[in-house]
């Protein structure tokens, strides 16, 4: 007889293989494919939620950049609706992006010569924006950091922002001094 060998037997002998098999690989791509099925949609819901949020903190971002300008520069800074080859829309459609710049005429609209400061582009299609009348057009900081419309009077207003599916929106609020804030509000209509 020969004496035992201290070498190790061959794996064969000593181990067994470990894996998956088909089925069990299924069951797990199935289970995942219902997870996943089931979180989607809410997942596309708070990208939605997420989008709003954003684009009225952009814009409430713009309104303060607007004052601070106005104070710095010491003249009119106006944001408006913005147009074709950046200048002001005239129906006040703030869903196409808005303008910052230098209003050095004072008449709350962008002209040649007149410095572009910001430019904001469109917002998504499922963002609605929705504005007071007092500010359709434009709004505008003189040089002491306050709000004041073309003929002197101040300025105060409401920019909502809406999603269809969402019963919350975002409203950025300028007083009549021009200080702007942001707030959350039940968006029961979006339109």
């Amino acid at each position: 007889m020969n004496p035992p060998s201290n070498r190790p037997r061959p794996c064969a002998a000593r181990c067994k293989i470990k894996g998956l098999t088909l089925l069990e690989a299924m069951v797990v791509m199935a289970v995942l494919g219902i997870f996943l099925s089931l979180v989607a949609p809410a997942m596309t819901g708070m990208r939605a939620r997420h989008q709003l949020q954003s684009q009225a903190e952009a814009f409430l971002g713009s309104l303060v950049l607007a004052r601070s300008e106005a104070l710095r520069r010491q003249q009119r800074v106006t944001l408006c609706a913005r147009g074709a080859a950046d200048g002001c829309d005239p129906i006040g459609r703030w869903d196409q992006g808005w303008l910052l710049f230098v209003d050095a005429n004072n008449n709350g609209l962008r002209e040649a010569g007149e410095v572009l400061v910001q430019a904001r582009e469109a917002v998504p299609t499922v963002v609605k924006v929705n504005v007071t009348s007092t500010i359709k057009h434009y709004y505008s900081y003189v040089s002491e950091g306050r709000s004041a419309s073309a003929n002197g009077a101040f300025m105060a207003g409401t920019w909502r922002f809406c999603v269809a599916t969402s019963p919350q929106g975002w409203q950025v609020v300028a007083n009549a001094l021009g200080k702007p804030r942001i707030e959350e509000y039940p968006a029961t209509k979006c339109t």
